[in-house]
Parts: structure tokens; sequence; C-alpha cells
């Protein structure tokens, strides 16, 4: 069994850039103020779509093939 230099421990450490979570929240907001200056016939329309997928996927089988 091999071991690990000393030096390669900092290798395994998980750097995320902040300015993505920043950039979301940013996004997330635009599309709250958007979804709220709809009009109520593209709210109905929207979610009456939403309804429609809702049941399709219900419905749907999902089957397990092996190669």
């Amino acid at each position: 069994m091999k071991r690990r230099p000393e030096n390669d421990q900092g290798k395994n450490i998980v750097r995320e850039d902040p300015v993505v979570y920043e950039n979301r929240e940013a996004l997330e907001d635009a599309r709250l103020r958007e979804a709220i200056n709809r009009t109520d016939t593209e709210k109905f329309r929207l979610f009456t779509r939403m309804m429609r997928i809702n049941i399709m996927l219900k419905k749907a089988k999902i089957t397990h093939r092996t190669d």
C-alpha cells in the first residue's frame, strides 16, 4: 500500500466560487419579479400546463431493461 505524501492532502478540498451563488440569488429575484408582473391569463395558462404535465407524469409507466 502506498502512502500519500504530506503535501497532497490539500488536493481533495473543494473550492467553490461564491459568485455563482450570488448570481443565482439575483436570477431568482428577477424571475420572481417577472412572475409577479404576469397577467392573470398568463398565470392561469402556466398553471394549467403544469397540471397537465403532472397528470402525464403520474400516468407514466417506468420499465427497467437490462441489455
